[in-house]
């Protein structure tokens, strides 16, 4: 047992009580994709970037009489390559959205979903909360 030293505070804890705790075990290669995060949102980002960028050239394209035929041919070039790289980088942003949802769901099924029966000569606390004085 520890003794407390002069000048120590000693540390009140209350502990509120769960009935059951699940751990998971993962692989250091799942940690890795987890902390490396999902490149999905930045694929979304872009995607809204670029359909805008295109849908604006169109919008000009379909409103103004442009009468040079360079200008044109680049608004043309520029509105294409806009929605283009938009519906590219939108699918993109659909197949990866799910990696990190799929990684996890994938470790949560390594654990039963089967209730646990509750152990047995366990007194249950009065007030749902433990205290102890460290």
């Amino acid at each position: 047992m520890n003794v407390p030293s002069e000048g120590s505070v000693q540390l009140r804890i209350v502990r509120g009580l769960v009935d059951s705790l699940s751990l998971y075990e993962i692989t250091d290669y799942e940690l890795e994709l987890l902390e490396q995060g999902s490149p999905s949102s930045t694929y979304f980002n872009f995607a809204i970037f670029f359909i805008s960028i295109g849908l604006s050239f169109l919008t000009t394209l379909l409103t103004v009489e442009i009468k040079s035929v360079y200008l044109f041919s680049v608004f043309t070039v520029l509105t294409v390559i806009g929605v283009f790289a938009a519906l590219l980088l939108f699918q993109l942003w659909r197949r990866t959205k799910s990696r990190t949802r799929d990684l996890c769901k994938k470790i949560r099924a390594r654990v039963p979903t089967a209730p646990i029966s509750e152990p047995v000569g366990t007194p249950e606390p009065q007030g749902g909360a433990t205290e102890s004085n460290g």
